[in-house]
């Protein structure tokens, strides 16, 4: 009997244990890089700082925010978004999509250029920004409507910022 007992303790311990590993993973988005684009598989890295444009009002009352993320010495990847926000203070939290016009919380174009000259322009997917003090998190999950290319990945950091009126 003791042995019978020990069986079906063991098994919910272990059942437990699995249960537990699988709910940890539900809540994993499937985009675990660090400052990192996959661009059809091939990872690049990214470097810590950003530059964060700002273009002014837009004619729907939005406001137009450029980012420009590139690749650590070694990596010579750059990526353009070309963001609008709420916010004529900064990029705003929040999920970005795409859109033909320019309107609150919407991407109008994103370029992305590589080390051998292959550019992508991504029409389709999401852009999230989430801020937190002075670092701020970008997650891309972003496909071009032409070859069905996946660009995906992570930037965290800071944002050199500019004015269009410096330029």
């Amino acid at each position: 009997m003791k042995k019978l007992l020990y069986s079906i303790l063991f098994v919910a311990v272990s059942l437990s244990t699995f249960q537990s590993c699988d709910k940890d993973d539900d809540n994993n988005d499937g985009n675990n890089f660090n400052n990192e684009i996959s661009i059809a598989g091939t990872i690049s890295n990214l470097s810590a700082t950003a530059s964060l444009e700002s273009y002014g009002e837009n004619t729907d009352g939005s406001f137009d925010w450029d980012v420009t993320l590139t690749g650590t010495a070694s990596e010579n990847v750059t990526i353009y978004f070309d963001l609008n926000t709420n916010s004529e203070n900064g990029l705003v939290n929040g999920t970005y999509t795409y859109s033909d016009t320019r309107e609150a919380f919407s991407f109008v174009d994103i370029y992305v250029t590589t080390t051998n000259n292959q550019n992508y322009a991504p029409v389709e997917g999401t852009v999230v920004i989430s801020s937190s003090g002075n670092n701020t998190s970008i997650v891309f999950n972003l496909s071009t409507q032409d070859d069905d290319t996946v660009i995906t990945g992570q930037w965290t950091g800071t944002f050199v910022v500019s004015d269009e009126s410096d330029n």
